[in-house]
């Protein structure tokens, strides 16, 4: 069955920091440099069906996006994905049954990732 995944919205959290040991002059000796990074945390939209049109994938992102807005919001979402997921799947399917009933949506589930923009 196919699976989408659709990007919802990141937001930024604490920053990423690494520690990188830089040779000196000194054999044998290296200094610490801390460098810091942007730190993204991106909320994803997991959307199961049993088949899928490439005309209904532009209704499906709007959809998801419109079903953000009943789950809270994208700080709802980040802040607990498992606390958001029923009203943002109730919200999604009426939407996306609307524009493309005669595709079953098996299963709707949010999650979230980091990366950290070095």
């Amino acid at each position: 069955m196919p699976r989408q995944s659709i990007e919802l919205g990141w937001m930024n959290i604490t920053p990423c920091t690494k520690v990188e040991w830089t040779p000196t002059s000194i054999p044998g000796i290296s200094t610490p440099t801390v460098k810091t990074a942007e730190q993204r945390l991106t909320a994803y939209a997991e959307i199961d069906t049993d088949q899928m049109k490439e005309e209904a994938l532009s209704a499906m992102k709007e959809c998801a996006i419109a079903a953000l807005a009943a789950a809270g919001g994208i700080s709802a979402v980040t802040a607990n994905p498992g606390a958001a997921v029923a009203a943002f799947k109730a919200a999604f399917i009426a939407c996306f049954s609307a524009k493309y009933g005669e595709i079953a949506v098996n299963g709707v589930d949010l999650h979230t990732n980091t990366t950290c923009v070095w």
